[in-house]
Formats: C-alpha cells, structure tokens, sequence
C-alpha cells in the first residue's frame, strides 16, 4: 500500500527463463504500463507503455542496501513509479513490467498496488 500523492518503488530479484539474475547485457528492452483495476475500464492503460532504459533499472550485481529487507541476497530490478499514476482513493493498480531478453521468450513481472489517503 502506497498514500496517493506519492510514488511506489518496485523492487524484485529477477531471473531470466534460464534461472540466471538478469544483467543490463541480458536484456534488450524493458517497457512499463500500468492499470487501474478498480476502474470502469480495468484493462486500459492509466499509464505507458513507457519503454524505460535497461541501465538505469537493471543492476548488474544485487543491491542489499536499506530498501531490500526481504533477505540478504539483494535485488538486481528497480524502477519509482511516479505518484500521477495512483490518483484514485482505495483503487488497486497493476503495474506491469515487460522484459525482452537479449535471447529467449519476453517475460512479465507485475506489481499490484493498492493507494489510499494519507
């Protein structure tokens, strides 16, 4: 859960279809949309798809500082989903990322996200 007004951060340990973590030479193209599920039109984009930059949300070797508290292992996936996104008051959104892997099937990984008032 997320206060409307401000942005959520996504944050994974992501595999690629061979069981490797991916690295930014992994991946061709990564591209964000995100859904508001509550609404009268849950399965049209609220926002993107965005293609965002590999380098800039890939980590090439895991991070385990304060913002992973899941184990000691770290995350190699991380991208702030900007607060216009989440406008609506106790509405879940499905944030969707797409990866294109520099060789095998595009993969998904989604984040759902509920907003509320602060």
């Amino acid at each position: 859960m997320i206060w409307i007004g401000s942005g959520a951060q996504c944050i994974a340990r992501v595999r690629g279809r061979d069981g490797a973590l991916i690295t930014q030479a992994s991946i061709t193209g990564i591209t964000f949309t995100a859904y508001d599920l509550d609404s009268a039109t849950p399965t049209v984009a609220v926002s993107g798809p965005t293609a965002l930059t590999v380098s800039g949300v890939v980590f090439n070797a895991a991070q385990t500082d304060e913002r992973w508290t899941v184990d000691s292992t770290g995350y190699n996936f991380m991208y702030e989903v900007l607060e216009s996104v989440f406008t609506t008051d106790g509405h879940f959104y499905k944030v969707v990322f797409d990866f294109d892997p520099a060789s095998g099937q595009d993969f998904v990984i989604p984040f759902k996200i509920k907003a509320n008032m602060p």
